[in-house]
């Protein structure tokens, strides 16, 4: 009850004031942005203050600073704003023509190039009025997608959170990319080279930052030289050109790299576990007809992706291992 009775008596309109006086840390300039008064801003902050049962912002002799509950509502303001500007302007629709709507993904650059691309160039056709938002993997975004702000992520298995339903999207197996005089190349690329190259890899930020591959390649308990271990997916081949290096690489990430004329793409010596890609959302998601539109199409344009015509079509250059 007492939850409800501090909604009903806050004006929504109060937090839309504290936003602009949290970031301009101005009653007059807060107020000539909103276009009202100077002493309707004012008015709006003592409300503000009475509701909160705090200062909030207070001057210092020179400018308004935030107390320390203060700082904390300017961290939270501006991200509810955004949401109830949103459901301002929400309007129920069930044409995917009609939808004006910006969907938020987390999801990494390997998706990003291979996927969302493909996603987008669907939904120019279908849904142009239709913005998507690809933030990476961090805390944040993953504790964002958790509160329901963020509307789609897109992970391998090993980053599957039990309390969402997760849907199988696409899957990927691995290539090698190689230097073209890559000495190991003439006398055939053995598993035992494989393994004795110095290794460019992946390393991002959240947990311990390995992905699907390095995941493999930890646990088979092989000593690892890392030459690099980069925050990109897409950033793997440049770092081979001229040197003994190996990265391994997604196999749809392969034409992506057609231009770069001094690498060679061979498969692995050895065997590595597929990649499997799941779209996976939150409990919001079965309340939301318009998200349920876009994961109808994305499941689509990954359908066609698995196709066998898709992956005739996504050939690259290739080198036998032997060459």
């Amino acid at each position: 009850m007492d939850t409800a009775m501090h909604l009903d008596t806050l004006d929504l309109n109060l937090l839309v004031a504290l936003e602009a006086l949290m970031r301009l840390r101005s009653v007059t300039a807060a107020a000539q942005e909103m276009h009202i008064t100077q002493s309707a801003m004012s008015s709006a902050l003592r409300r503000a203050r009475a509701h909160f049962g705090d200062e909030i912002l207070y001057y210092d002799g020179r400018a308004m600073v935030p107390t320390a509950f203060g700082q904390r509502l300017g961290e939270r303001i501006p991200e509810m704003i955004g949401q109830l500007r949103t459901l301002s302007r929400m309007r129920p629709t069930d044409s995917l023509e009609a939808l004006r709507r910006q969907f938020t993904l987390i999801a990494s650059d390997y998706v990003s190039a291979v996927f969302i691309s493909a996603l987008s160039r669907r939904l120019s056709r279908l849904a142009p009025n239709v913005t998507l938002s690809v933030v990476p993997f961090t805390q944040e975004a993953i504790a964002r997608f958790q509160r329901g702000v963020i509307d789609f992520l897109i992970a391998p298995d090993f980053a599957l959170m039990t309390d969402y339903e997760a849907r199988p999207l696409f899957r990927d197996v691995f290539r090698c990319v190689l230097w073209r005089d890559n000495p190991a190349l003439p006398h055939g690329f053995t598993p035992e080279a494989y393994f004795a190259a110095p290794q460019v890899i992946t390393n991002f930020f959240l947990e311990n930052g390995n992905s699907h591959f390095e995941r493999w390649l930890y646990g088979l308990g092989h000593p690892v030289r890392v030459a690099a271990a980069l925050p990109s997916f897409v950033l793997l081949p440049h770092y081979v050109s001229g040197t003994g290096n190996v990265a391994t690489i997604h196999k749809r990430l392969e034409p992506h790299f057609a231009g770069m004329e001094e690498l060679v793409f061979v498969d692995p010596p050895v065997t590595i576990p597929p990649l499997q890609e799941y779209l996976v959302t939150t409990a919001k998601h079965h309340h939301d007809l318009e998200a349920q539109m876009l994961e109808d199409v994305m499941v689509a344009v990954a359908q066609e992706m698995d196709s066998p015509r898709a992956d005739r079509a996504s050939g690259g250059r290739v080198a036998a291992p032997g060459r």
